[in-house]
């Protein structure tokens, strides 16, 4: 996928204030969209894997199962990839006159009229994206993993992050062309794997309590995403609970309900992974979600591939590079939050270069403030002048850098004993 301007009915660029304006905050909110959307959308070139290393992710050479193995779509994804028979998108909630309510509403998908590039995409439906033999690959790529990049966090007992850059497959299976092809049509707009490298699949543990334990704890807290999309893939079976929770509600309203631990069963649906192999995919930036507590069984083990919008004119939350403090040295997340803000502010100058507003040159102004004030925005996170905590369940309490490797946690629990 390369940069293209898509056109409309028009060839000249227009005003911004009135053309092609929407009010609703269902389909652009001002959060993640602030300037309206362009008569002559840009989309952002697909960025390149990094041609540089982080220390944190040593690359095991003589482990063939994370260097060697080649991801071939036609043997490891889904012939053909599934189609979901329904997704939920978001919509304007007319019940309430607050500005920018929406609510999730179910749709077929194959019979879906939606508004071009849009990007109103809540969840899809569980569907199938790898065959038997992609879930026993990425399986096996995990377990030889496991013992050097298993982490804990405050949020997560256990994952593992930047395979991307220990594993051929699963970098090449975040940037597929079919995958992001398949994604792009429920996203109704591009996408690319995250710029954000260490996203490229993030590994989920869901464990079973001990048998010391009376309750089972949330696989994942009640949260939003701070990137754009998410495709959950699982690999595992024989566990019971672990179900996705979403809320079908606003998502602003539905966390403030959570955190006053007063969310409304009726509006939070419980989404059962058919087999492993199927994903969902979602907007996770706009709904809020977890996962419930494994209660039984084995493993509950899910692969969680991050992408971005190629709308030139879209950001992420702030929170995003506090999100991302979590899981790695200051080494590894600021080259990589710069990386991804870099991506996002050139597709602005890209677009200015493109096309000059010569109707209303405040027009252009307005592209070029925003992407000033993103670089500032990143300046003064990078620097520790300011900090935007992550949408999370106040259960837990999140602190920049924390995060142990799972060895290292054990010789602690040994050491407090």
């Amino acid at each position: 996928m390369t940069a293209e301007i898509a056109t409309t009915t028009t060839t000249t660029t227009k005003d911004f204030s009135k053309e092609n304006k929407t009010n609703d905050e269902s389909e652009r909110p001002s959060s993640l969209f602030p300037l309206p959307p362009s008569p002559l959308r840009y989309l952002n070139a697909v960025p390149p894997f990094p041609t540089t290393y982080p220390k944190q992710y040593p690359l095991d050479t003589s482990n063939p199962q994370t260097i060697n193995v080649q991801f071939d779509p036609k043997i490891h994804l889904a012939q053909p990839l599934e189609v979901p028979k329904h997704i939920k998108i978001l919509v304007k909630d007319t019940a309430t006159e607050e500005e920018g309510r929406v609510k999730l509403v179910q749709v077929p998908t194959l019979d879906l009229k939606r508004k071009t590039n849009v990007e109103d995409l809540a969840y899809t439906e569980p569907f199938r994206i790898l065959s038997e033999e992609g879930v026993k690959v990425f399986k096996r790529i995990i377990e030889a993993s496991e013992e050097t990049m298993a982490i804990c966090t405050p949020r997560n007992p256990k994952i593992i992050r930047g395979l991307g850059f220990t594993s051929q497959f699963v970098k090449d299976f975040n940037e597929s062309k079919e995958v992001l092809n398949h994604l792009g049509t429920f996203a109704n707009v591009p996408i690319a794997a995250h710029p954000m490298t260490t996203n490229y699949s993030q590994i989920n543990y869901g464990e079973p309590p001990n048998e010391d334990e009376e309750d089972a704890k949330p696989a994942d807290v009640w949260h939003l995403d701070s990137v754009d999309y998410v495709l959950v893939v699982m690999l595992t079976d024989g566990f019971e609970g672990g179900e996705l929770l979403v809320s079908n509600m606003d998502p602003n309203i539905a966390m403030e309900r959570i955190r006053a631990n007063d969310l409304p069963d009726d509006l939070t649906s419980k989404i059962k992974y058919t087999a492993p192999g199927y994903g969902v995919f979602m907007q996770g930036c706009r709904i809020a979600h977890a996962v419930g507590a494994v209660t039984k069984g084995s493993t509950r083990l899910t692969a969680v591939s991050s992408y971005a919008s190629c709308d030139a004119l879209r950001i992420d939350r702030p929170s995003i590079y506090n999100a991302l403090s979590q899981n790695h040295t200051k080494e590894v997340y600021d080259p990589d939050y710069l990386r991804n803000m870099a991506w996002r502010v050139r597709g602005k100058l890209d677009y200015l270069i493109s096309n000059p507003t010569y109707d209303n040159p405040k027009d252009g102004e307005k592209v070029l403030d925003l992407a000033i004030e993103q670089l500032i925005m990143a300046r003064r996170l990078m620097k520790g002048e300011d900090k935007y905590d992550a949408p999370l369940s106040k259960e837990i309490t999140l602190e920049q850098g924390g995060f142990q490797n799972i060895e290292n946690q054990e010789e602690n629990k040994k050491e407090e004993s």
